[in-house]
């Protein structure tokens, strides 16, 4: 009874260290993401920004996509390298509202 006591705690010992390893990890990575996105918005320099987002899940090793609204309608999407900091491709496109 004493050995499966034992077995037990540990396994809830070791699911409860795998679980906070797992939420510090996700901070972390949502802390970056929060820091390319605050970088992004100071390189364009818009005071009328509607929206902006980036992607979690990296496309290609560590560039991520975003994009930006501005409230002229104007969607801008871009794709930053989380290793040097710098955006690495721009569009720029207009969106038309549909009635």
């Amino acid at each position: 009874m004493k050995k499966i006591l034992k077995m037990g705690v540990g396994a809830l010992v070791s699911a409860s260290l795998v679980v906070s390893v797992g939420t510090l990890y996700q901070k972390r990575k949502d802390k970056n993401l929060r820091k390319l996105l605050a970088l992004v918005k100071q390189h364009f320099m818009f005071d009328d920004i509607l929206t902006s987002w980036i992607v979690m899940e990296p496309i290609l090793f560590h560039v991520h996509e975003g994009g930006i609204i501005r409230q002229d309608g104007t969607v801008i999407t871009f794709e930053i390298d989380a290793d040097s900091l710098r955006i690495v491709e721009i569009y720029e496109s207009e969106v038309t509202a549909v009635d």
